[in-house]
């Protein structure tokens, strides 16, 4: 299953193509944290002016996570400021122009609950398109003991032949300690089998943990 944004936000991905990734500043004990999710119309200044509503409550950015979709953008993002100075962060983010964005106070330490990785893995899928496709790729990750931390999924006319061709990739872990029965070679046989019998490819390729941050945009 997903885990939960303020435990994922902790893990920065590298930016690249329409999803981008931020930088952590340095916390402040005598801070609260909030993550802040927004979404609305893409437009040039987005990032700009929600930082700027941060800092100007004497607030900082922590991590956070953009991605365009279609013509719409959305953006989640961790953050620590005074206490006192909430209700006027909330103000000047429902003054946004064109965007939706909540916030909600982030009731545990992030950095001290994101817990040890002990596999990730990259995951890949290429083919035609079919109802309940994601749903059976997840199940599948998900049953193995796999939480997935990080997906995209797309569509573009194929090179040949004018179809439509359906693109799916994403990270999957597992956090440390393993199950005694947990067998990647098992969870890449059951995804390969399931492309054979849907017409795509379907590949969970092993990533080296001090690769993970740029391994979801890599190739």
């Amino acid at each position: 299953m997903m885990r939960s944004s303020c435990a994922r936000l902790v893990r920065s991905l590298a930016a690249s193509g329409s999803a981008r990734a931020y930088g952590v500043s340095t916390p402040n004990l005598a801070n609260k944290q909030f993550i802040i999710n927004a979404v609305g119309s893409d437009r040039l200044g987005i990032v700009s002016d929600m930082t700027k509503y941060v800092t100007d409550v004497r607030g900082n950015v922590g991590d956070s996570q953009a991605a365009r979709l279609g013509s719409n953008f959305s953006l989640m993002m961790l953050v620590e400021i005074p206490e006192s100075q909430i209700e006027v962060l909330k103000e000047s983010l429902k003054n946004m122009q064109d965007m939706n964005a909540t916030i909600h106070e982030a009731t545990v330490d992030a950095a001290a609950r994101t817990p040890q990785i002990a596999y990730s893995g990259k995951f890949k899928l290429s083919g035609a398109d079919h109802p309940g496709i994601v749903n059976k790729v997840t199940t599948i990750l998900t049953q193995n003991g796999l939480s997935i931390d990080k997906m995209e999924t797309s569509e573009s006319i194929a090179p040949y032949g004018g179809t439509m061709l359906f693109k799916m990739r994403g990270i999957a872990t597992a956090a440390a300690p393993l199950a005694a029965n947990f067998d990647i070679q098992k969870v890449k046989t059951e995804l390969s089998d399931l492309g054979d019998s849907m017409n795509c490819d379907i590949a969970l390729v092993d990533v080296a943990d001090d690769e993970y941050q740029g391994s979801f945009y890599a190739g």
